[in-house]
């Protein structure tokens, strides 16, 4: 029953792969539950995938045999349950690791992981002790790969419904872009427009409105592009440590001169006891600048806009906050709900939709969370929580 809540919960492959090998340890009364994987990457190695009991937790997805090497290899090339009293005996046998643990360790009890007519590992179990497995344990260990198998497949069937669906939005999204895209350059063919007139009549005034045009719309088109790679693209951030306080006042100096042109003021309240923060600095600056750029987007020029970045240390929640807070309209009930949804826009041909859905993903990678609050005509605040670094005070 143990190990049927573990399968039927949500959670990583890895942290479920766990909690059923310690729990298949415990039961069975053995010193090691293990799990070894086929290789995505190199198909002809077993790689030790979870482990209860070996000395070497450290190297997991590192360490492991050759398909057909010592008995897992085996068991998995044969698909066959292999059960030994003392497995220096067979002349299967072969060594994971060269520590004493393993040294101590005789019985042998390795069952493959069959998905349909595939294998797909070997759970195995392992007693100090040199005596023979019971009918009943080779049964169970085998329910227990059962189990195990269910839960690989689920994964890759998950795997495969979200790139499915990431795909399909995509797909049914770029007439969407493609808009977006064409507007841009038609205020790039107004701005060449303006510069190449005021050269010819040596009107300068003229010819900078225009580069200042062809500015704005190459920002838009290289944010375009880097939300659309950040999205689609298999990344993980690069935790570092950051001083977020600096990063924000850095930020800010961006978009000041967009939001002066708005009649839009930006200020920052940043709280001095924030400590630094493991954090992709890179990341982060992209996924708050969204988040600001978006509100001085919704605020019309010359009617008293703000938008404030904020900073908070909740020792309590052990967490860090950044808030974006503006004044503005505030975003309607029933568009709420959509706010996070891949290419959901409410600007337009003005927007692409995929902004919060990459600060979204950015702030989910840091083992954060991104919300937001907002009423109409009471303004919106935008909260990114991030765990606290607290070893650094």
């Amino acid at each position: 029953m143990e190990i049927s809540h573990a399968v039927g919960s949500v959670m990583e492959l890895g942290d479920i792969l766990q909690r059923i090998v310690e729990t298949g340890a415990r039961i069975m009364e053995t010193n090691t539950c293990s799990v070894y994987l086929r290789d995505d990457d190199e198909p002809e190695f077993l790689v030790l995938h979870a482990s209860w009991g070996l000395s070497r937790a450290e190297e997991l997805g590192v360490r492991g045999f050759r398909w057909g090497e010592g008995l897992p290899g085996w068991s998995a090339q044969h698909n066959q349950t292999v059960a030994l009293a003392n497995d220096r005996h067979d002349g299967r046998w072969a060594q994971l690791d060269d520590t004493a643990k393993e040294a101590e360790l005789k019985a042998y009890l390795g069952t493959p992981l069959r998905i349909q007519d595939d294998v797909a590992g070997v759970l195995t179990f392992r007693r100090a002790a040199e005596q023979d497995w019971t009918h009943e344990e080779v049964i169970f260990a085998e329910f227990i790969a059962k189990q195990v198998a269910i839960v690989l497949e689920k994964a890759s069937l998950y795997e495969e419904k979200v790139e499915a669906e990431r795909l399909a939005a995509i797909a049914v999204s770029l007439s969407g872009v493609a808009h977006y895209i064409k507007n841009v350059l038609q205020n790039m063919m107004g701005g060449s427009y303006f510069v190449e007139t005021g050269l010819k009549r040596g009107d300068v005034d003229k010819a900078r409105k225009g580069w200042e045009l062809l500015q704005r719309s190459i920002g838009k088109i290289q944010a375009l592009v880097e939300n659309m790679l950040t999205y689609s693209r298999d990344w993980k951030c690069e935790l570092e440590p950051l001083d977020v306080n600096a990063m924000l006042a850095q930020m800010a100096q961006q978009v000041e001169p967009s939001a002066f042109a708005k009649g839009i003021r930006l200020t920052l309240e940043l709280d001095e006891r924030l400590p630094e923060l493991q954090a992709d600095e890179d990341a982060l600056h992209d996924a708050v600048l969204n988040l600001v750029t978006n509100a001085v987007d919704v605020l019309e020029e010359n009617t008293g806009g703000e938008v404030c970045v904020r900073t908070r240390r909740d020792d309590a929640a052990g967490v860090a906050r950044i808030c974006v807070v503006d004044n503005g309209p505030g975003i309607p009930p029933d568009v709420q709900e959509k706010m996070f949804t891949l290419f959901f826009t409410t600007k337009g041909r003005g927007g692409t939709g995929i902004g919060l859905s990459v600060t979204h993903r950015i702030i989910a990678e840091h083992h954060g969370s991104l919300s937001f609050d907002s009423s109409p005509d009471e303004g919106t605040t935008f909260t990114i929580e991030l765990p606290l670094n607290t070893d650094r005070g």
